[in-house]
């Protein structure tokens, strides 16, 4: 896609409120779109310079499969299955240490998870 398309679908997702896509298609050209923002609209603009301070600050965004499995915890600690939350914790420890995957967690899971052991009580 060339770089004047690509501004045109960021600002016509973005006005259409498909903020996913055009977040998507901001991820893929953060550093090309940074050096000529101000072809963007004032909305993909914001997105833009959400997503560079974010970028900055050392948030990584999580895959899909990250994002899947958080989902998962999230569903097991709904029905209150610890067994199940063990399983995928023990499979894939690391992903609860870091601070974005604690965000898309639900209440319930951070309580459980507290619980176990695995995520450390806020003051």
């Amino acid at each position: 896609m060339q770089f004047s398309e690509l501004v045109k679908s960021i600002n016509h997702y973005t006005e259409h409120l498909d903020l996913v896509t055009a977040r998507k298609y901001i991820e893929e050209n953060l550093d090309l779109l940074n050096q000529k923002k101000h072809l963007l609209s004032h909305n993909a603009r914001g997105i833009l310079e959400f997503m560079i301070k974010r970028r900055e600050a050392g948030y990584r965004n999580l895959d899909k499969r990250e994002l899947a499995t958080i989902r998962a915890v999230n569903k097991y600690a709904e029905e209150f299955d610890v067994r199940g939350i063990k399983l995928i914790v023990r499979e894939k420890p690391n992903l609860f240490i870091e601070k974005e995957a604690i965000e898309y967690l639900s209440n319930d899971s951070k309580v459980i998870l507290i619980g176990m052991g695995v995520l450390k009580k806020e003051a």
